[in-house]
């Protein structure tokens, strides 16, 4: 037959041999595309077999975790189910790239049977705190897949080749069955090679990790986050589908984020303003501490997150009204508005104002 597709099929046969189960799917269903001109039924029923529910089989599954040979520490830190307690808030490029990856994901039977694969893996850049680690987490949550992070710590080592061969080991471990690894502070072990100060073992590591992520299946999601995406070898951005950029939260982005505290709206968005600048794990671990010391004080919780995200403010001076962080306190603190209108010089009208807009009082 001439139009016979036998470079698929040789491809078919390679990857049943030598490849993953998602190689081997992605193989046949290339195959099943090309066949179909010649003899659709044929090629409905190879297709038949590509099914999520194959390709993505043993996602449940656990090994023991690859360890250190020296430390004997585990590499990598599995977590399932992976539960994200409160939905992330990003930015609507950063929402936008997250949902077409899930969406693709949902989609796995269509591409498979295409021979199309979804994105497999995703570069996340960004200052620290701004909801990379967060993205992550989520997505696995999304799609029900155990997540594995890289234990930087332990996978890198002062002796020659040994980070290397951790990070093949963390690799070999994770594509044993579908799951999202997370590569965090991926700038460790993906440094250019151009460094001055090398003297080998970097070029060495790099290879190592290209070489995986060339390999790396299509039933697992690999993400690399960094903060110092200048630090990254050329070589490693081109392997990735998605480079994102993650950027600190705007004021009405954090408005979101307060969104499931009860206040006025008003009071809402000034907070929101007033933290404008902070990072979504900094207001996070303001929330947590907000609400342990408003359970411990029995006092309400909106005028002691109020209080604590003022002393925040006003502590790296980042505050654009310092006197106003200073007429909360003291309102906080038990003094009424005539005595700290006396003690700052200011108008009672002026300081009824102020705590209105943030307490609504």
């Amino acid at each position: 037959m001439e139009n016979f597709p036998r470079k698929e099929l040789v491809k078919v046969v390679q990857s049943g041999m030598t490849g993953s189960r998602s190689a081997f799917a992605l193989a046949v269903g290339r195959f099943a595309t090309k066949l179909k001109d010649l003899d659709l039924q044929l090629a409905q029923e190879i297709a038949q077999f590509l099914s999520t529910e194959n390709v993505m089989r043993g996602a449940g599954d656990f090994v023991p975790a690859p360890v250190d040979a020296d430390s004997r520490m585990e590499l990598v830190e599995t977590v399932f189910p992976v539960v994200v307690p409160k939905k992330p808030v990003f930015n609507e490029a950063v929402q936008g790239v997250l949902e077409d990856v899930l969406r693709e994901w949902r989609s796995l039977d269509l591409l498979i049977q295409e021979g199309l694969a979804p994105a497999r893996m995703l570069l996340f850049c960004g200052q620290p705190g701004v909801g990379k680690t967060l993205a992550a987490y989520w997505l696995a949550q999304e799609l029900k897949l155990p997540l594995l992070t890289l234990n930087l710590a332990t996978v890198m080592s002062s002796y020659l080749g040994k980070t290397g061969n951790n990070v093949r080991a963390v690799f070999d471990h994770a594509v044993s069955r579908p799951c999202v690894l997370l590569l965090d502070e991926f700038d460790a072990i993906a440094k250019r090679r151009d460094d001055d100060s090398d003297v080998g073992e970097l070029k060495r590591l790099v290879n190592v990790l290209l070489q995986a992520l060339d390999d790396w299946p299509a039933n697992s999601l690999l993400i690399a986050a960094t903060n110092h995406g200048e630090l990254l070898d050329p070589a490693v951005w081109r392997r990735f589908d998605h480079v994102i950029q993650f950027e600190p939260p705007s004021a009405d982005l954090i408005e979101d984020y307060l969104s499931d505290i009860p206040m006025d709206s008003e009071v809402r968005q000034n907070m929101a303003a007033l933290l404008q600048g902070e990072s979504f794990s900094t207001i996070g671990q303001l929330m947590h501490a907000s609400r342990k010391i408003a359970l411990l004080e029995k006092s309400d919780l909106v005028p002691t997150l109020v209080k604590g995200a003022v002393r925040l403010r006003m502590s790296k001076g980042a505050m654009s009204k310092p006197h106003e962080g200073e007429m909360l306190l003291m309102y906080l603190a038990g003094q009424s508005r005539r005595e700290i209108a006396a003690t700052l010089g200011k108008t009672h009208p002026t300081v009824s104002r102020v705590i209105k807009r943030y307490l609504g009082e």
